[in-house]
């Protein structure tokens, strides 16, 4: 189900409005004013969200019974899920642990309040100066019934929370798999934008003991490449030169996708050692052959650009990016298929 955020940004006189409209709806229906219940009411006043009103006047009809768990799912159907994680396995993982574990509360909670008030009725039938044996063995009896009951919402409440842990396991692997996807490069496989940008804040912050360079680089007339062979074929070389960047990842090193036809690489080395492995890349990257699947003649020499800089002490990553740069546009300029320092 996709449920747009809600929206509670309205102005003093207008959420007066939907309080007027909202309150009265939920007492002919007898629906306690909690946060969970006034939430999910003053959405449907708005007339904004129609899944939520339908969900909500079929679950509580005019003249029909409250039940707070049909209240609380309906609030974390449509209120906490749309804040939690992107990945839909791990958004509905959250919200089911959290529904199952509210409600396994709630009958708790409330079966631990009935036997609390049949105890406080047990010691008043007990205290009584007229003793009545019936009645004694009457209450005996629920007793011994509501504490066999206690004792089942308690093994349940049990089998939830150990379920709820497995689901928990669960739910942590599928983060992880969710964060590791959303830094990785669908088409390369290798490390995206977000990834780098991530893996060069955390390069700087270390401070200035451990050298750290950058390069940028660029596959050239590119576009003319995608203009002949088409977009297929660009995408399957873009996939080639990150197989051959995937090879080269190390503790000292780090290869990305930048973004279109550019990576970037950032070396934890002196400024002779990225630039070795910077003439590396290139020489492997024009030693690429290629063929074209239908007619498998080999396509024309791929070869790139690339932009080389060191971290200066003290500058942003934003200026270390921007000399790379720098450096992958002088080597455009130079005639391409080379590495140029800036």
């Amino acid at each position: 189900m996709s449920v747009n955020r809600m929206d509670f940004r309205d102005d003093l006189n207008t959420a007066s409005d939907y309080l007027r409209m909202a309150v009265p709806q939920m007492v002919r229906r007898r629906i306690p004013p909690t946060p969970y219940n006034y939430a999910l009411w003053y959405a449907h006043v708005q007339n904004a969200y129609p899944d939520l009103s339908r969900s909500l006047l079929a679950e509580f009809p005019e003249n029909g019974p409250y039940d707070p768990e049909k209240s609380e799912s309906l609030f974390f159907e449509y209120f906490v899920k749309h804040y939690l994680p992107t990945s839909p396995q791990a958004r509905d993982l959250i919200a089911d642990i959290v529904t199952r574990l509210t409600q396994a509360v709630s009958r708790n909670l409330r079966g631990t309040q009935n036997y609390g008030a049949s105890l406080r009725e047990a010691m008043t039938v007990f205290g009584e100066s007229v003793i009545d044996p019936e009645r004694i063995r009457t209450m005996v009896g629920q007793l011994l019934t509501e504490t066999r009951d206690l004792e089942s919402l308690t093994q349940a409440f049990q089998s939830e929370l150990e379920s709820a842990g497995a689901q928990v396991e669960r739910l942590t692997r599928e983060l992880e798999e969710s964060e590791r996807r959303a830094r990785l490069d669908s088409l390369t496989k290798i490390p995206n934008r977000r990834g780098f940008d991530e893996a060069l804040a955390q390069s700087l912050s270390g401070g200035d003991d451990e050298p750290t360079c950058l390069m940028l680089m660029d596959l050239d007339h590119f576009k003319r490449l995608n203009d002949t062979y088409g977009h297929p074929m660009g995408d399957r070389v873009l996939e080639i030169v990150g197989t051959v960047l995937a090879k080269l990842q190390s503790d000292h090193v780090f290869v990305a996708r930048y973004g279109g036809e550019e990576f970037a690489v950032i070396v934890h080395d002196e400024l002779e050692a990225a630039q070795m492995l910077a003439e590396q890349i290139r020489r492997q990257v024009a030693a690429l052959q290629i063929r074209r699947k239908s007619t498998q003649d080999t396509i024309g020499a791929i070869t790139v650009s690339i932009g080389l800089t060191r971290f200066r002490p003290g500058e942003t990553a934003a200026s270390l990016i921007e000399r790379a740069d720098t450096g992958l546009y002088r080597a455009k300029e130079g005639g391409r298929d080379r590495v140029v320092i800036a």
